[in-house]
């Protein structure tokens, strides 16, 4: 099953009225993720880390999650891959 922000995604594409719970949704979750993008960016900036852009795909419960925990959970992958625990994909090494 898709998640809930595409099929709401899709719904509007075909042209459907979205609710205004399912706009609320949309809502709280584009805002939400620009929070977070925004809280580790400035987190890596602290860090020197040299990062100009950042994106991250939200998992099923997102909306849901506390804000705080989903940065925390970004932090440790971040230092995972720098322990040399998981390489991230480069498109250039395609």
């Amino acid at each position: 099953m898709f998640n809930k922000a595409f099929e709401l995604a899709m719904k509007a594409l075909d042209g459907e009225e979205l609710t205004d719970d399912e706009k609320l949704y949309v809502q709280k979750r584009n805002a939400k993720y620009e929070l977070v993008r925004y809280v580790y960016m400035e987190k890596m900036e602290h860090e020197n880390a040299g990062l100009k852009d950042f994106h991250f795909t939200p998992s099923e419960n997102f909306v849901d999650t506390p804000t705080i925990d989903i940065v925390n959970e970004l932090l440790k992958f971040n230092e995972a891959i720098k322990n040399g625990d998981y390489k991230p994909l480069r498109f250039d090494d395609l």
